[in-house]
Parts: structure tokens; C-alpha cells; sequence
């Protein structure tokens, strides 16, 4: 038993500790599907959207590279560590089309 209550704890921990991972996962895919929406319009610019409050990530950084054909965000952060001496990092990469006036109606 003196054994096992740790090994089981430790397991508990690590699927806690995945859990908010994943949630972290989602929070920086929204982040960057947001900001790449609000960023490919016609008026867009390559400001980011704003981060949520209260999220679990932490050391948020957003970059935006607003080109003539598409727009690119990548948000990065961390979530909080359960386990010691492990970080727990996540990336997203949002790649979209930006919108192009074209008179006329005449096709690209």
C-alpha cells in the first residue's frame, strides 16, 4: 500500500495535468482562429484579439503576419504544471485567406 497510494496519485496527477493541457489546446486554437478572423478581412489588421481572462494559459504571445494572400497567427503559451520539473507548452498555428475586393465582378 505504501507503494501503490503514491503510483496512484501520480497517475491521478498525470490525467489532471493532460486534461488541462487540453484545455489549454482549445483556449490557443480559439485564440488563434479568432484573431485570424478578425485579421483577413478587407479592414483587418494585424492586431490580436483579445486574450480571454481567467484562462488557464499563461505567457500568451500572439504573432500576426498579415500578407496580400493569407494571414498567419500563431499563439503560443503555457498552462500550469502539476507535475514538478515539467512544462506544459502549446502552439497553434492559424493559416486563412485574406479578403480581396475585386471589381467588376471579374475572377482572380
Amino acid at each position: 500500500m505504501a507503494v501503490a497510494a503514491p503510483a496512484l496519485l501520480l497517475l491521478v496527477m498525470l490525467v489532471v495535468q493532460a486534461a488541462l493541457w487540453m484545455h489549454g489546446e482549445h483556449v490557443a486554437a480559439d485564440l488563434a482562429r479568432r484573431t485570424a478572423e478578425q485579421s483577413r478581412t478587407v479592414e483587418g489588421t494585424a492586431a490580436p484579439a483579445a486574450a480571454p481572462s481567467g484562462s488557464v494559459l499563461s505567457d500568451i504571445d500572439i504573432a500576426v503576419e498579415r500578407g496580400a494572400e493569407e494571414v498567419t497567427v500563431t499563439v503560443t503559451g503555457s498552462v500550469p504544471s502539476l507535475v514538478p520539473g515539467v512544462t506544459w507548452n502549446v502552439r497553434h498555428v492559424s493559416v486563412a485567406p485574406v479578403e480581396r475586393f475585386v471589381p467588376g465582378g471579374e475572377t482572380p
